[in-house]
């Protein structure tokens, strides 16, 4: 109690501006249920007074239909184009440069394990030299790495990476070679096999586990690599900022044209006595454009996030005999995903129907220009006096 009696002369100044703020708030809605309202009347060319004039209203929406359709169309166009470029790179550049990756890096602890399994003993060295299934083992491995370079997912200092890995692959070749013809040595054989593999995967260098350092070893600098391109994936695959302001905002243009589009026909049907079969084939594509971009970027969006998650899967591979396989299944389902969301089918319609919605705001312009031709516009009369 004595806490209320402290804070009672307090509340009492404050009830004066709450007395003051109860009025204010209640002419919001009041605003509001009057706003719609008036904007109708506007857009049907009315006034309080009465009816806008002909002449004047025609000439005025020759302009402002036209002009809100094609911002919508661009809008529309720029949102689907961002959807439709992210595509394109996750497709033909950022997932095939994923695989071969996977592959460079499965091929090579696999060729690691053909020259273990060769250069173990001396009598298996001097048996059994290292077969074509390490050679080809190598070779995909290098191959692997020269379409990732040639892919065009990598920025500069991705690309700078990667040279210095398959600069590495080279010598990691040349070391398991130099072991191999010194086979018969047990001290120069096994010095090569390890120091190959420490150059492969970094076994034999110890490093405290509190000290952080860049990958040193080639699969950690090629799985540094993919956790690169798998967070730029997960970028590309999500919605972009640019999307979904362009989308927004298109769609609040097409909503203002179409809202515009029905005062003007009700103002042709009242003044004119005229139901305007042109206006609305015109106007058909300019709103049916929107809505057919808009189902084309949510379809591709799906398929980007699907291929997202399928070419997540390359990171849980191990080396195994299925890997290669299994890489092989992960890059056929990414792109049947792809080909499913037919992104060139959508690009196509994207190419035929915003110039077609083009023609058609123009067309609205053309024919409310032809509506205004009878009617002149009124003219403010020039008062002369003698000089």
């Amino acid at each position: 109690m004595t806490g209320r009696k402290l804070l009672r002369p307090h509340l009492s100044r404050l009830r004066p501006a709450r007395t003051r703020l109860r009025p204010a708030a209640a002419r919001v809605p009041t605003a509001l249920r009057g706003f719609f309202p008036a904007l109708w009347l506007r857009a049907a060319g009315r006034t309080p007074e009465g009816n806008r004039p002909t002449a004047a209203f025609l000439r005025r929406r020759m302009l402002v239909l036209p002009a809100l359709a094609l911002v919508a169309l661009a809008l529309s166009a720029a949102a689907y184009g961002d959807v439709h470029d992210r595509t394109e790179r996750l497709r033909d550049r950022c997932a095939p440069a994923l695989v071969d990756l996977a592959q460079a890096r499965i091929s090579l602890e696999l060729a690691q394990g053909q020259a273990e399994s060769r250069l173990r003993t001396p009598e298996q060295a001097e048996a059994v030299e290292l077969g074509e299934t390490y050679r080809s083992l190598l070779t995909e491995a290098s191959q692997s790495l020269n379409r990732v370079a040639q892919s065009r997912a990598l920025h500069k200092g991705q690309e700078q990476e990667l040279r210095v890995v398959s600069g590495l692959v080279v010598a990691y070749g040349d070391k398991i070679a130099w072991a191999d013809r010194n086979g018969k040595s047990d001290v120069l054989r096994k010095a090569g096999v390890e120091y190959a593999d420490d150059m492969l995967s970094g076994k034999h260098h110890t490093v405290a586990r509190t000290t952080r350092q860049e990958p040193v070893s080639i699969l950690d600098r090629i799985a540094e690599l993919e956790r690169q391109l798998h967070e730029e994936n997960h970028d590309l695959a999500a919605w972009s900022p640019l999307t979904l302001a362009a989308a927004a905002a298109a769609a609040l243009s097409a909503a203002l044209f179409a809202f515009v589009l029905v005062g003007t026909s009700v103002f042709l049907r009242d003044r004119l006595r005229l139901i305007s079969v042109q206006l609305t084939v015109a106007a058909v594509p300019v709103l049916l454009t929107p809505v057919l971009l808009a189902f084309g970027g949510a379809e591709e969006h799906a398929a980007q996030e699907r291929v997202r998650t399928t070419v997540g899967d390359l990171e849980k591979l191990g080396a195994d005999r299925e890997a290669p396989r299994s890489i092989e299944s992960i890059a056929r389902d990414a792109a049947a995903v792809m080909r499913e969301a037919h992104p060139e089918g959508w690009s196509l319609t994207a190419g035929i129907v915003v110039p077609a919605a083009g023609v058609g705001a123009l067309a609205c312009g053309v024919t409310l220009f032809l509506y205004g031709r009878p009617y002149p516009a009124v003219r403010p009369r020039r008062k002369y006096t003698d000089a």
